[in-house]
């Protein structure tokens, strides 16, 4: 029995998400949506509720995992295409990458009380596991901005390779895909440092790492694959096939497995992190999925 028995997948093109059964790697249910645009998605740490950015409709959408309906939206700024929660759920903080701003959201009340002003088309977010900290990905400015939850105010922001894309948090290091510079960049989480760059992708999009630190999972959006870097080597391990342009990755917070969305083959590939195997392609989830969340 899995902890969070649920994959849930944003649709871009289709206007709908996706429910599917982790244990038989079955959809479920397909909940639809209205507007265009859904990019990121984030399932509530107490499983409750999944929120979805509505690109179109610059709104977050709220869906109940009891129900799989739609049961509220809340407007943010413009052109929302990622959230992610703080690991007590108190705070969803949403990408605005049209504005440039980062709205804060109270989840008890589901209100904006914050935004934030970061760089330019902010598309990536991780957060601390203490939740002290946000770091989003500016990819047109190529920098890093630091939000410290406390105050809701940028307290740094770091210069990193061209084209940052996809990003996440393990332990003291940040993981961040750098699509134009096809990089690797990994850094200092207290100091923004770098610690080394890993060239040789071909338009990484996005990044996760294991719960145990020692594997980052790179989608690579012109080799159709995924590849899983040795963290303490920085050696390519493996590179699994992951359907046509592969654009985000999640993997299980008991490190078992991990879940790759390919956007033109309509798929979810579902890998064994032990073996780096793949054990599932599951077809036909939708039109251009964009983004995995478990």
């Amino acid at each position: 029995m899995v902890a969070q028995p649920y994959a849930y997948v944003a649709n871009q093109s289709s206007n709908s998400v996706v429910v599917i059964n982790r244990e038989t790697n079955l959809i479920v249910a397909t909940i639809p949506m209205s507007g265009a645009g859904l990019s990121g998605l984030a399932v509530l740490p107490n499983g409750m509720f999944v929120y979805v950015t509505q690109e179109s409709k610059n709104l977050l959408a709220v869906i109940s995992t009891a129900t799989n309906v739609v049961v509220g939206s809340i407007p943010v700024g413009a052109g929302p295409v990622q959230v992610a929660f703080t690991p007590n759920g108190a705070l969803a903080y949403v990408l605005n990458s049209l504005a440039g701003t980062v709205s804060a959201i109270d989840t008890a009340s589901e209100e904006e009380v914050a935004t934030v002003s970061v760089g330019t088309k902010p598309v990536a977010i991780a957060i601390t596991p203490a939740g002290t900290q946000v770091l989003v990905a500016n990819m047109t400015s190529s920098t890093i901005s630091v939000i410290g939850t406390a105050s809701n105010t940028v307290t740094a922001t770091w210069p990193t390779l061209s084209g940052p894309s996809g990003i996440a948090v393990n332990g003291t290091k940040l993981y961040v895909t750098n699509q134009y510079a096809q990089a690797l960049t990994v850094y200092n989480l207290a100091t923004g440092a770098l610690l080394s760059t890993t060239l040789g992708f071909s338009a990484p999009n996005a990044v996760a790492v294991t719960p145990n630190g020692t594997q980052a999972y790179v989608t690579n959006g012109n080799t159709s694959s995924v590849w899983i870097v040795n963290t303490s080597t920085l050696a390519v391990e493996a590179k699994i096939a992951a359907g046509l342009l592969p654009t985000a990755v999640a993997i299980s917070a008991d490190g078992l497995t991990a879940y790759v969305t390919s956007g033109y083959g309509y798929t979810l590939t579902v890998i064994d992190v032990a073996t780096q195997l793949v054990t599932e392609v599951i077809h036909k989830v939708g039109v251009y999925p964009f983004s995995v969340a478990l």
